[in-house]
């Protein structure tokens, strides 16, 4: 812009000054070409182009302090990850109280619901539509029942009132088990559709997938190494074949597989135990000083301070078992649903269907350790081969063989013979004659008479 004004100025003063002096050249103005102005729009191409250039020339842009990352997007029912965290609002005892399997929370999860209050679910991000989900107040309906009821048979009038609280739950489920689709507003796409019902699987059968998730939990165990120690530990019974028990697999796991090669390794109790815990999907971690386990999948949480040897109770009985009580069972603290217990969740498939998470852990991780052995024999077979003078030796050492005879070798070359000519005959083409018959020779006329005319 300014330059333009500038051209503009300059060209009228040159005119002033031929008005003012007539004499001078009237082509002055004229040959002095004005200057373009900057073009104000630029097309599509050219802005396409400056902004590859300043990214190239600045490929790593920095991100702003105070800039969020991009949420997820509400409906994604392919996405594991935005199922996991709609499940995990539902993993605080406080707001989400046990249902029956038809309405779980897992059934609300894969249609897109969180929970966002007391036994009430909201779908965040779409219709918002909420829902309160209690069964409650049909069990209260029920003690009124069954307060209300007289008889001189006070069980039989107990029994009915059960039965009652029975048929009332499970028609209120029923009635839920509709919202779980119907809640959603007409035009929520979670109402077209849910999640698969293989979204809770767990990736654990490829090396690239439970490798690194084992060798994360086996490491977070080791921070809580001092309360693991003295734990008494049930898991997965290995009476299998297939199985390799787990002090076995701590041997012959490659070291790259739990952690570093370098990496100081603790004592092999603890390890063990740790590679234990691991296999069945916990991860050891710390809050407020005291030691869990907690399991990614389903969210469930262990205080381990209540499964030590000397741990007793606020409310102690001498008449409880304290062995039972101080067991930690690996595979039942799982929540129901949970894919390392329940093998309708983690929907394997082929020979490993109608196993949990953690059976299909052990027997990957066993077939592994197998391949490893074998990889590792025939490495050792390759070095251990004899060499030159060895095989010289035992040539030496074996009986020479005898000579034949003349006849055996005459009918040696006629077997030969004859497989070549039955060879030959296969590769031998045969072709009909196409030769040319020879012109007939034309009759002479030497000696003859003409023939005369009567």
């Amino acid at each position: 812009m300014a330059e333009a004004i500038a051209t503009k100025k300059r060209n009228f003063y040159k005119s002033l000054d031929a008005f003012n002096n007539p004499n001078a050249s009237s082509t002055s103005v004229a040959t002095e070409p004005a200057a373009k102005r900057p073009r104000r729009k630029l097309s599509t191409a050219s802005v396409a182009s400056r902004h590859t250039t300043a990214t190239a020339n600045n490929p790593a842009t920095p991100v702003k302090p105070n800039q969020s990352p991009k949420p997820p997007p509400a409906f994604s029912p392919w996405s594991q990850d935005t199922f996991l965290a709609r499940l995990r609002t539902f993993s605080r005892v406080s707001l989400w109280h046990p249902k029956p399997q038809s309405i779980s929370e897992v059934k609300w999860a894969k249609r897109g619901w969180s929970c966002v209050d007391v036994n009430t679910v909201a779908c965040k991000g779409c219709c918002g539509k909420r829902v309160v989900v209690s069964l409650d107040f049909a069990k209260a309906e029920g003690v009124n029942r069954g307060e209300g009821v007289k008889s001189d048979d006070d069980d039989d009038a107990q029994g009915d009132t059960e039965q009652d609280e029975d048929e009332l739950e499970t028609a209120l489920a029923s009635k839920y088990q509709a919202l779980i689709v119907d809640g959603h507003s007409d035009s929520c796409p979670w109402r077209r559709t849910g999640c698969p019902d293989d979204i809770y699987r767990l990736q654990v059968i490829r090396a690239a997938s439970w490798q690194p998730e084992l060798r994360r939990r086996y490491q977070s165990l080791h921070q809580i190494s001092d309360a693991i120690r003295d734990v008494t530990l049930r898991g997965l019974p290995q009476d299998k074949q297939s199985l390799v028990p787990t002090d076995q697999l701590l041997a012959d796991l490659p070291a790259d597989v739990l952690g570093p090669p370098g990496e100081e390794q603790p004592a092999p109790e603890d390890s063990l135990k740790a590679l234990e815990i691991a296999m069945h999907g916990w991860t050891g971690s710390e809050d407020s000083g005291n030691e869990l386990l907690h399991c990614d999948a389903c969210f469930q949480r262990i205080g381990l301070w209540m499964y030590q040897p000397g741990y007793k109770p606020a409310r102690y009985s001498s008449d409880d078992d304290d062995q039972t009580a101080a067991v930690v069972d690996l595979v039942e603290l799982h929540r129901e649903h949970c894919p390392w217990r329940n093998p309708d969740s983690q929907c394997a498939l082929g020979t490993l269907k109608g196993l949990n998470a953690c059976q299909v852990l052990q027997t990957c991780v066993s077939a592994f350790v197998k391949d490893e052995r074998r990889r590792e024999e025939r490495q050792r077979r390759g070095v251990q081969q004899p060499d030159t003078n060895g095989d010289e030796e035992g040539h030496e050492s074996a009986p020479p063989s005898p000579a034949p005879s003349r006849d055996e070798i005459e009918k040696q070359d006629k077997e030969r013979e004859s497989r070549l000519k039955r060879l030959k005959s296969l590769f031998t083409i045969k072709r009909k004659s196409t030769a040319v018959a020879p012109p007939k020779p034309k009759p002479s006329l030497v000696g003859r008479r003409p023939a005369t005319r009567g």
